[in-house]
């Protein structure tokens, strides 16, 4: 597995580089994201970024690629906890993240989950309604029109067809879509609607049924 390390601080970037070269990983490395986007010519299975550097910090890192329509996993490196900034972080386009200070193993298995996850994106056609989804490369049509969905709103609708005519409440979708923590899905209600608000007025508004106001499904 080939890893990009993005990190700014020596002795962290050193540390992580040397971790996974020992577990024969190849680790390449950049100290800011301005860097970074001038290797990403180059294959990578996994990208690890520091949310705060210098010169382009994480963020614009984040939403350059996915402009760009890069899809390859991000596992974000942050300091702060506080659960606005994840959700940032996931509407961005994160795959997932770690709060440092951290354990080198927990890194790994977050890493190793996620090339699970991108091993597993065979391809695959979701339809319903008017709509197909192309699982491998994360696009929805209409008839032959591509329709623009944020990286989450993407995986709301995935979701829901994989599970489709099966109701989920906003618990299952939020573990699933965001990676929530138990302890702050309940906060996060009001995200969850309003993505799903946007995604029937670009779709339809029928597209996703609402059920008892906290259930939610495609039929």
């Amino acid at each position: 597995m080939k890893i990009l390390i993005i990190e700014d601080h020596p002795k962290i970037r050193e540390n992580i580089i040397e971790y996974f070269n020992i577990k024969w990983y190849t680790a390449e490395w950049a100290i800011h994201g301005e860097e970074a986007l001038t290797m990403l010519h180059a294959h990578y299975d996994i990208i690890v970024l520091d949310m705060n550097m210098p010169i382009m910090d994480g963020k614009t890192f984040i939403a350059k690629i996915r402009e760009n329509g890069d899809m390859t996993p991000v596992i974000v490196l942050t300091s702060n906890s506080l659960l606005s900034d994840k959700i940032t972080m996931f509407d961005l386009g994160a795959d997932d993240y770690v709060v440092k200070p951290f354990e080198m193993k927990e890194l790994e298995a977050r890493i190793i989950a996620l090339g699970r996850r991108r091993e597993k994106a065979i391809e695959e056609i979701i339809e319903f309604d008017k709509y197909s989804i192309d699982i491998s490369k994360k696009i929805i049509k209409k008839w032959d029109i591509t329709m623009e969905l944020s990286n989450k709103e993407y995986g709301i609708l995935e979701f829901l067809c994989r599970n489709k005519s099966f109701p989920k409440n906003k618990v299952e979708i939020l573990e699933a879509v965001w990676w929530l923590r138990e302890a702050e899905l309940a906060m996060n209600s009001v995200t969850l609607e309003a993505h799903i608000s946007t995604i029937r007025k670009k779709l339809g508004k029928s597209t996703i049924v609402t059920i008892k106001g906290t259930w939610y499904v495609i039929s």
